[in-house]
């Protein structure tokens, strides 16, 4: 289970702005790299670090996961599922708060903070 941390304004309003801080950036999207080679096909990738550095987990099945110990900021990911493919991202009391751009997308400078949980379809 995850470290716990805790869970106060701060928290609730980096959540609020989470949105941003996942989702890919329009430029981010014009200059979509392409998968990185720990990452294959029908697969959502998260890392421990930016830029796709230190893979994490490979999810593929459609139901929420929780996430592995470790991962309490930064980061990065890439959903390389099929086209179209949208992955979720849930907090710790399994409440949504971020759904990805359909496949293939990534985010190189993530924050895995507020994430707890993954459905990766």
């Amino acid at each position: 289970m995850r470290t716990s941390y805790k869970f106060g304004l701060a928290a609730a309003s980096a959540m609020l702005g989470l949105a941003g801080m996942l989702a890919p950036t329009a430029s981010a999207q014009a200059q979509m790299v392409a998968a990185p080679s720990d990452c294959p096909k029908y697969y959502f990738c998260g890392y421990k670090q930016a830029n796709f550095k230190e893979l994490a987990f490979r999810f593929r099945d459609c139901y929420l996961q929780e996430i592995p110990d470790g991962l309490n900021s930064g980061g990065s990911w890439y959903n390389n599922q099929s086209d179209g493919t949208q992955a979720r991202m849930y907090n710790k009391s399994k409440q949504l708060i971020f759904t990805t751009r359909g496949a293939p997308s990534s985010d190189a400078y993530g924050d895995w903070a507020p994430v707890w949980y993954v459905d990766a379809c």
